[in-house]
């Protein structure tokens, strides 16, 4: 939400661009079509061939057949003869000069004599019960490094055993659902996990592991044509908010990332709307860390009217390009006090009519809604219309909230500063007032040496590639409705102090 009540009118200009840029290619990168689809079986003793459609092939393409990170075929073709009954996984990679292309096989081999009758299954628990989610299916980390895989939301009431596998052995189980993954050794390595309560399993799920080269492979320095300004929007996400869809229209994820760059380059606030709405970042280089301040987070925030939003880093650990690597979180003031609350998830509700509030629950229990102001913005919806689904789900860090009436009238709110570490926040710390002049007075400073790890410790980070600003409260403020981190640039303060 914007701060000043007289602003509060103010229209966005229509951004018409068609994507957020990218740099020409001389070629597509290759393709993968399974058409017999991922899963397969075959009796044991048997043999069984696979044959993919392969895409966008050049003379200079390779194709690999992968076992547990290791290169057991090539070619076109794979043909698989089993020796002993059991799920077999495989990954299919092909590379091109462009960029390359993967896809997971699952091979089921049975017995050919008949099974004994199978036990019966145990009884679903209540849909209530068990609701059970991972941050992602695929993790990429850097090799030598540590990530971690933990199921979220799970009933910490209910005494559940978890399980993880690897290579089909056991290498965990008890009543710690932590895993820590040390990335040793590169390739795609494949973590089965079960969650099982007094001898019943009751759920499972396969994760996939890349662990990428070591750090520093993919750095990109800075040169003397590198931007100081972020170049590219590659996730626009924001929660629902009263700016959000107001004088713009965007249908598809590449449309609201054409909107916040465009936003931006005309020095315009993009609005991230309520709790965990954020937008993600890139630079044209890798921005450097040195112990001291490195990148800025431009807005216009001032005193008693601060909107905090949490700030993430990245590397580009795969060298993709692209944001699918371990995000670290920046250690601020409020990191590890206990209004905060790590792993806060909010579900947003599609409105069921214009002019409606949206809905909203949370993982703690809570629920709420986001008001519709029409007194001051009249679009029809502030869900976004580019998310398809009728609900969505943000996670994050959550700050207590401190914002209060000081009129006691409902007229006069306050969101009071916090003190240091968060974009869109009046902190006289990190605003750096005697140091940051030209593009980054105003702004918040931020060192990349705050990183941390997911237990709290620090990610000693060499460089970063990408940024991911989120809006780090769940509260509003009466009349002015959600409280909503703006983000108006983010720059690299290493080419400028």
């Amino acid at each position: 939400m914007h701060r000043r009540p007289f602003v509060l009118l103010l229209i966005a200009a229509l951004f018409a661009a068609t994507g957020c840029p990218q740099g020409e290619e001389e070629g597509l990168p290759p393709a993968i079509t399974l058409p017999e689809g991922k899963i397969y079986s075959v009796e044991c003793g048997g043999s069984l061939t696979i044959t993919p459609v392969f895409g966008e092939l050049t003379d200079a393409s390779t194709i690999n057949w992968l076992s547990n990170g290791r290169v057991v075929a090539t070619g076109g073709s794979f043909t698989f003869t089993p020796e002993a009954p059991g799920v077999y996984y495989f990954t299919v990679e092909a590379v091109n000069e462009y960029g390359r292309a993967f896809a997971e096989i699952r091979i089921d081999v049975v017995d050919p004599t008949p099974p004994e009758p199978p036990e019966p299954l145990p009884p679903e628990p209540a849909e209530d019960s068990l609701r059970i989610c991972f941050e992602r299916s695929e993790y990429h980390v850097a090799q030598g490094r540590t990530i971690r895989l933990l199921p979220l939301d799970v009933d910490t009431t209910r005494s559940y055993s978890y399980i993880w596998r690897r290579d089909d052995a056991v290498v965990q189980q008890g009543s710690e659902p932590l895993y820590r993954f040390e990335a040793v050794s590169q390739g795609r390595f494949s973590v089965d996990f079960e969650l099982a309560l007094e001898g019943r399993t009751l759920y499972r799920d396969t994760l996939l592991v890349v662990v990428c080269p070591p750090e520093g492979t993919f750095r990109r320095p800075a040169s003397a044509s590198s931007q100081t300004s972020c170049v590219a929007v590659l996730d626009y996400t924001p929660a629902p908010g009263q700016f959000i869809n107001e004088n713009y229209t965007a249908l598809s994820q590449e449309e609201a990332c054409a909107y916040a760059l465009g936003r931006m380059k005309e020095g315009k606030y993009v609005s991230l709307g309520g709790f965990g709405g954020s937008v993600t970042v890139k630079f044209d280089h890798s921005v450097e860390s040195d112990g001291d301040y490195n990148f800025a987070v431009k807005n216009s925030v001032y005193s008693n009217w601060s909107e905090p939003g949490i700030v993430w880093v990245m590397q580009d650990e795969d060298g993709n390009g692209l944001p699918d690597d371990t995000w670290y979180e920046l250690k601020g003031s409020e990191y590890g006090l206990e209004g905060t609350v790590s792993d806060y998830a909010v579900t947003y509700y599609r409105p069921q009519a214009p002019a409606s509030p949206v809905a909203w629950t949370d993982n703690l229990g809570g629920s709420g809604t986001l008001d519709y102001l029409a007194a001051y913005h009249k679009q029809d919806f502030y869900y976004p219309l580019w998310v398809k689904e009728d609900a969505y789900t943000l996670r994050g860090t959550r700050l207590e909230a401190r914002n209060y009436d000081q009129s006691g009238r409902g007229t006069y709110w306050i969101n009071p500063d916090y003190g240091w570490g968060y974009a869109d926040n009046y902190s006289l710390v990190d605003m750096l007032p005697e140091r940051a002049t030209g593009i980054t007075a105003g702004c918040n400073h931020f060192r990349i040496s705050d990183a941390v790890t997911f237990d709290g410790q620090p990610a000693n980070l060499q460089y970063i590639d990408f940024v991911k600003v989120q809006t780090g409260l769940n509260t509003k403020s009466g009349w002015l409705g959600e409280v909503s981190t703006e983000v108006t640039d983010v720059i690299d303060f290493n080419l400028v102090k």
